[in-house]
This record gives structure tokens, C-alpha cells and sequence, in this order.
């Protein structure tokens, strides 16, 4: 009965094993106190019971018997216990790899606050350097449509591009032209450079950069564009190209008055008259080689434009057919000039002639070894005379300038032939 009164709260699938096998042993209790009593007093009634108590037993025992097997699987107290040891060890062990992920995930969000910390600063740097510069970035979508812009032209802001195409934005000559680098980038996946000049702010603006391909999971997304504003730069080479072409003239006029000098200076010298004309030929092509140097930003000058130039000065030399041969050839400021002097000499020498040559071939070469070569052949005469001013230049000063030797100066039946070596360097470069 104890027994009983303990476990009638408790639940569970042995609860009722449990109270049957109490019933059980109840019924047999009963039994044998009716087996104990006299046998006439309540004779009747304890065979009843009797009886009772067997039935009950047997009910009992046949629905017990199948829960033996259960009740015989029942841990014995010191299993219960080292049960109860390998759950107390198991709840230790998860204890301390929850403090062990717990210490993992604290570092792991140190780590990304440290890595957001050094982006975040990297970003700021990157706005600040952008921000007080000429630098514009700008991506747009597969669809070449603007989705995100920093520190865009002025005056346009970042409400005036996003959600825009560059045809929104650009005149329609500059969008196509951009839009068509757009496309192949997006196509092909290499970056290009670009050049763009339009009106931005009532102002003509230039600009140069590049457009790249943005790549995501091996796929081009959109591309990525830094436009620079160079329109400081533009100016200021207008500007010199002004000064530059003021500077020019005023040199012409410079020439012409030392020209004029040295004709007053002349008269009523008869033998000045030689020394004037051939004096003045040479002022016009040093001019014409200031002028040529202007117009290309002092760079240089072709050598096909100087041989060129230097026919098209001297009188008399027009009538005369001239053959250029030779790749593009680019000569430095200092080699120009003297090459323009040295081709006056030559083109004033053929003008000269007594029998003007049939044909004139000058042809250059770059060799292998980096030596430049330059032949001038006038052929069907043998009347050339070069002064003695155009031989000293020919045979001293070209040489030394080009770097190299003077490979022919004569004249026969067959014509003149000049020809000069040189070295390929910063004063002469090929022209790709």
C-alpha cells in the first residue's frame, strides 16, 4: 500500500505493471489468511474469497507476463548511477564546447570588427583622395544604365546620374561613341580607355579614363568607369600653343628684320648680292622649322614633312619630281632643325642647276642593328653644285647630330648622292 501511495502520482508505461503486481500479491495475501482460519467459523465466505483471490491472481499473472521482459530490463541502482555519471560527464564535456564556441565566436567577431574597421577606413580614404580631385567613378548594369557614382563632375550630383544611360547625360555623337565602348567591354570583358569632350556647367569639359569590366562569379555584370577631368591640362596647352605661335611669329619677324638688316646692310656692295639671297633662303627654312615644331607642340617633326616643307619653299624647285621612301620617322627639336637646313641646301642646289635633275629619290630605312639610314640620290644630271656652307653642314653638322657617319657627297654623270647614318634614339624614333 505504501507502495501504491507513492506512485499514484507518477506516470509512465510501469505505473500500472506496478499497482497489478500490488493486486497480485494482495490476492495471494488474502488467500492464505483465509487458508489460516478455523475451518467451520466463515467457512463459506472464505472459499468465496478464495476463489475470488485465484481468479483475480490468474488475471493478474497473464496480464503481467508479457511486462516481465520490461521489468527485467529495469537498471539496477549502480548502472542508474554510472548513467547518471556519463550524463553528468557528457553535460560537462557540452559545457565546455559551448565556452569554446562561445570564445571562437567572440574572436570571430573581433576579427570582423577589425575587417569592418580597416574597410570602413579604407573607404574614407578612398572618398577623401576622390573627393578633392578631378576623379569621377562610376558603374552601370549590363544595360549600361548608371547605378552608382562618386564624386561625379561638377555641378551634376549623384541624383542627376543614378538611374540615367550616357546618352541622358552626353551629346549624341560623345554617348554613342561611349556606348560603343561599353558594349565591347561588356562583350569581349577587356578594359579600354576613352576621350570624351562636351559642355558641362557652360563650360566645354574634356575627359579621359578607361572603362573595365565589374566580374561577378566569373560573369561581367556591368562595367566600372574612372572619368579624370583634364580640361585644366586642355587649357593649358591651348594656352602654349598660343604662346607658342605668338613666339613663332614673332620670331619670323625677328628673321625678316635681321634679313632686312643684312639686305640694307648690302647695298651698293655688288658682291653682296651672292651672299644674300642663298643668307635669306636659310632664315626661311630655320622659320619654316619653328613654324612646323609649333604646330606639333614641340615634339618634333616628320622627316617626310621636313623634305616636303623644304621643297615647297624654294623657288624654282617645284617642277621637279620627288620620290619619298621610308617609314614614319619622328626627329627631336635640335635634329629637325638641322635636317631642315640640310634639305634647303640640297633643294636649293637642285633649283641652282644648270640642268635641273629628272628625278629625285630620297629614301631612309631603320636597320636591325637601330642605325637610321637616309639616301638622296637626283638622278639625269651632273650640273649640282652644293655650296660650300651646304657641304660643311652636310659632311660636320648632320653627322654629329644623327650620331653617326656621311656615307656618300659626290656627284658624276649618273647625278648627285647623299647618304648619312645616324643612330636611333630620343632625337629620332620610328612612328607607329
Amino acid at each position: 500500500m505504501t507502495y501504491l501511495v507513492r506512485m499514484r502520482h507518477r506516470t509512465g508505461g510501469l505505473v500500472g505493471t506496478s499497482a497489478l503486481l500490488c493486486v497480485f500479491v494482495l490476492a495471494i495475501a488474502m488467500g492464505t489468511i483465509g487458508r489460516m482460519i478455523p475451518g467451520e467459523t466463515g467457512q463459506g465466505i472464505f472459499v468465496l474469497v478464495e476463489v475470488v483471490t485465484a481468479i483475480v491472481a490468474f488475471v493478474v499473472g497473464i496480464a503481467v507476463w508479457p511486462m516481465i521482459p520490461r521489468l527485467v530490463g529495469q537498471p539496477t541502482r549502480q548502472e542508474a548511477n554510472q548513467a547518471n555519471a556519463l550524463l553528468m560527464e557528457g553535460q560537462s564535456a557540452n559545457r565546455r564546447l559551448i565556452d569554446q564556441l562561445s570564445d571562437l565566436n567572440r574572436d570571430l567577431e573581433s576579427r570582423v570588427a577589425r575587417r569592418t574597421a580597416e574597410l570602413e577606413m579604407v573607404r574614407h580614404r578612398f572618398e577623401m583622395a576622390l573627393d578633392g580631385s578631378d576623379i569621377s567613378i562610376l558603374e552601370l548594369d549590363a544595360n549600361l544604365i548608371f547605378t552608382w557614382a562618386h564624386n561625379p563632375p561638377r555641378p551634376l550630383t549623384q541624383a542627376d546620374v543614378l538611374g540615367r544611360s550616357p546618352g541622358d547625360l552626353l551629346p549624341p555623337v560623345e554617348a554613342a561613341e561611349f556606348v560603343n565602348i561599353g558594349r565591347r567591354v561588356l562583350a569581349n570583358g577587356k578594359a579600354e580607355r576613352f576621350e570624351i569632350s562636351f559642355a558641362l556647367g557652360g563650360q566645354q569639359r574634356w575627359f579621359e579614363g578607361f572603362v573595365e569590366p565589374v566580374i561577378v562569379n566569373k560573369n561581367v555584370s556591368g562595367v566600372l568607369t574612372a572619368a579624370i577631368d583634364v580640361s585644366r591640362y586642355k587649357e593649358h596647352e591651348r594656352e602654349m600653343r598660343d604662346i607658342l605661335r605668338e613666339l613663332t611669329h614673332r620670331s619670323k619677324n625677328l628673321l625678316a628684320v635681321v634679313q632686312g638688316i643684312a639686305r640694307q646692310s648690302g647695298e651698293g656692295a655688288p658682291e653682296a648680292s651672292a651672299f644674300l639671297t642663298p643668307f635669306g633662303g636659310r632664315l626661311l627654312a630655320l622659320s619654316a622649322a619653328h613654324e612646323l615644331l609649333v604646330q606639333n607642340g614641340w615634339r618634333g617633326i616628320l622627316l617626310d614633312e621636313v623634305i616636303i616643307r623644304a621643297w615647297a619653299d624654294v623657288e624654282g624647285a617645284g617642277g621637279i619630281r620627288v620620290d619619298l621612301e621610308g617609314p614614319r620617322i619622328l626627329l627631336g627639336p635640335d635634329i629637325a632643325q638641322n635636317v631642315m637646313l640640310g634639305a634647303h641646301e640640297l633643294v636649293a642646289a637642285a633649283a641652282a642647276a644648270e640642268k635641273p635633275p629628272d628625278r629625285v629619290v630620297v629614301s631612309w630605312a631603320l636597320l636591325p642593328d637601330g642605325v637610321f639610314r637616309l639616301d638622296w640620290r637626283m638622278l639625269g644630271t651632273p650640273s649640282i653644285e652644293v655650296s660650300g656652307f651646304g657641304q660643311r653642314l652636310l659632311r660636320t653638322v648632320l653627322p654629329v647630330v644623327l650620331g653617326g657617319e656621311v656615307t656618300a657627297l659626290d656627284i658624276s654623270d649618273a647625278g648627285f648622292a647623299y647618304g648619312v647614318r645616324g643612330r636611333i634614339g630620343p632625337q629620332l624614333q620610328p612612328v607607329h
